[in-house]
């Protein structure tokens, strides 16, 4: 009887080892599976996910945010034809439409070349298109704001076309700001819009701020300060 206790003893807990392995087994692919799932939804998602401690033992405390992302300016449509006026003659639309294409060709190359957005605005500007001049100008200030040479094309277009003179005048003083060493004709323009409304005073300080900066050119405002009575 001692014998035949012992085996039944050894019999039940052999089964009872063999179940736990075979529990365990049922158990890791389980999991396995769930923690693949989870990361297969959060990159399909395309969401960012974090955990709030407070609650993350009772109801896991999952917060899901979308991922965003800054926005670039949103660009002119540079295929817009040209508009020509009647005084324009054929030979000078024909060329004017020859640079034209060649600009659609480079900015259909690269959204953001440089010297064809300059030019779109040149062409526009040309036809009398201000409206178009100035949004391919104010474009080229977005995604080239170190620049000065769009800011002062603006100061021109402002001030001496659409005859909006303190909207021009802000941008040669931006222009100036960005580059008060290079372009002489920064100070004399903004002097000359300043003349115009008779401002004197104001346009003596452009002229000798460009002298004290020793722009290139700076003795042709010493010259043009003199001039001023």
């Amino acid at each position: 009887m001692t014998r035949n206790n012992l085996i039944g003893i050894v019999v039940i807990i052999l089964i009872i080892v063999l179940g736990y392995f075979a529990w365990q087994e049922r158990q890791a692919p389980a999991a396995s599976s769930s923690a693949s799932t989870s990361t297969a939804t959060t990159a399909t998602n395309n969401v960012s996910i974090t955990v709030s401690s407070s609650t993350a033992n009772s109801t896991g405390g999952y917060t899901i945010k979308p991922i965003t992302s800054s926005s670039a300016p949103t660009a002119p449509n540079y295929k817009t034809p040209l508009t020509y006026p009647a005084s324009m003659s054929a030979d000078e639309q024909a060329q004017d439409q020859s640079q034209f294409m060649a600009v659609q060709t480079a900015l259909a190359s690269s959204s953001t070349d440089y010297s064809a957005w300059l030019e779109l605005g040149i062409l526009r500007e040309g036809t009398g298109d201000y409206s178009g001049a100035a949004a391919a100008w104010k474009y080229v200030t977005e995604i080239y704001p170190g620049d000065p040479t769009a800011f002062a094309n603006l100061g021109d277009l402002y001030a001496n076309y659409l005859h909006q003179r303190t909207q021009g005048i802000a941008y040669y003083k931006q222009a100036i700001k960005l580059d008060p060493t290079h372009e002489e004709t920064f100070y004399d323009n903004l002097a000359q819009i300043y003349l115009a409304e008779g401002d004197k005073t104001d346009a003596k300080a452009v002229l000798q701020q460009g002298v004290t900066a020793q722009v290139i050119g700076y003795q042709n405002l010493q010259n043009e300060l003199n001039s001023i009575k």
